[in-house]
């Protein structure tokens, strides 16, 4: 059994990332996901709303930091496996939207010989409104 993980780091954060929402890519994401929602497929609409599970799967741009963060200690030669997700939405992105991804890891603990880190992606748009707070787990072991 390898070195458990870092727990000093909880709160630490990482670099912002940012991603534009555009009407090209919420068409192509509903068609990929066969969602025929004129709110999400019509491309011609004034306004184009941004599938939920378009948004929440760039929180998954905070894995790469996460796993190869030194400071961390994670063991990535062991099985590392998502076990959480949770997402608390302010408001639906819209095609247009800049969204910035704030992460930060938010717990880390021991359970049943296993570890476990939760990081949040905090999501705002261009005017620092916030879209959702996003929460994965990872189980690792």
């Amino acid at each position: 059994m390898g070195m458990p993980m870092n727990k000093s780091v909880v709160g630490k954060e990482y670099p912002h990332v940012s991603y534009e929402i555009t009407k090209e890519m919420i068409v192509k994401y509903a068609e990929v996901v066969e969602d025929p929602s004129p709110y999400f497929s019509d491309a011609g609409a004034e306004i184009l709303y941004a599938p939920h599970t378009m948004v929440g799967a760039y929180t998954l741009l905070l894995v790469p930091y996460i796993v190869t963060d030194k400071e961390l200690d994670l063991d990535i030669t062991k099985p590392i496996v998502h076990v959480h997700q949770m997402y608390a939405w302010k408001r639906s992105a819209r095609a247009g939207d800049v969204l910035t991804i704030r992460g930060r890891i938010a717990e880390i603990y021991s359970k049943n010989g296993s570890e476990y880190i939760t990081f949040e992606g905090d999501i705002i748009d261009q005017e620092g409104r916030h879209v959702v707070v996003a929460q994965s787990t990872l189980k690792v072991g």
